[in-house]
């Protein structure tokens, strides 16, 4: 009984020294290994590839066909005198900004943006965006079949005439209505979309449209109230709360 006392006050004596060193027992195996993320350039790497071998190309077309088979039914069963209405996104919705995103890097949303306004390079441009030719498609077929379109963007008040002449210039017309995001004044942090957006879809409820489509490359274009559907097209270049 005297040796087992012996050992345990040993014991003792062992762990209080090691926790005074700042190591508990087993100091060896630690709580938690941090795993180094994966190289920025593996990553650019991939999503070029992504793009450059068509999945991207493929993955749109796919999403925009089941928005246009959803509103061929849509269209078929709608009530006589019922007004239709759908949202459009603009930035990799409507239209491509590919050529400024891969040249920067797949930077930030905002950092494309502080890009556009200060560089003179037409690859940071939008006044040329080409259009995303499987939603031009959509668009124009709920245009001529009676559905009213609308298009909700974060893009600034201040992008309004160069946003209209591109979207002219790309082959959309006849748009119901254009909402933008409100310019910001000096220190203030800008309204997230998956706020603003829903307010914009409020607003065109409210003007007695049914919003059957909602189509957007953002979960925050489609997040919050007021449409029967959402499509969500893809984008693994930037992410917009």
């Amino acid at each position: 009984m005297k040796r087992c006392s012996q050992v345990l006050v040993a014991i003792s004596v062992v762990c209080f020294a090691l926790l005074a060193a700042g190591k508990p027992p087993m100091a060896d195996t630690p709580a938690y290994t941090w795993q180094e993320p994966e190289n920025h350039a593996v990553e650019v790497d991939r999503l070029m590839r992504y793009h450059d071998y068509g999945e991207y190309d493929r993955e749109i077309r796919e999403v925009a066909n089941s928005a246009r088979d959803y509103l061929e039914s849509i269209v078929r069963e709608n009530p006589k005198g019922e007004r239709l209405a759908a949202v459009f996104d603009i930035d990799e919705t409507a239209l491509s900004n590919w050529n400024a995103m891969q040249k920067c890097g797949f930077c930030s949303y905002s950092a494309e943006q502080e890009l556009f306004s200060q560089a003179h390079d037409p690859d940071y441009s939008i006044e040329h965006d080409p259009p995303i030719v499987p939603t031009l498609e959509l668009y124009n077929f709920a245009k001529k079949n009676g559905i009213a379109v609308f298009f909700v963007t974060g893009r600034p008040e201040s992008q309004r005439t160069l946003t209209t002449s591109n979207l002219m210039e790309a082959g959309y017309s006849g748009w119901a209505q254009l909402y933008m995001r409100s310019e910001m004044k000096p220190g203030e942090s800008p309204e997230p979309a998956s706020v603003y957006k829903p307010r914009a879809r409020k607003s065109i409820e409210s003007q007695n449209y049914r919003i059957v489509l909602n189509i957007g490359d953002q979960a925050s274009d489609l997040a919050g109230c007021c449409a029967e559907r959402v499509f969500k097209l893809p984008n693994p270049f930037y992410l917009v709360k």
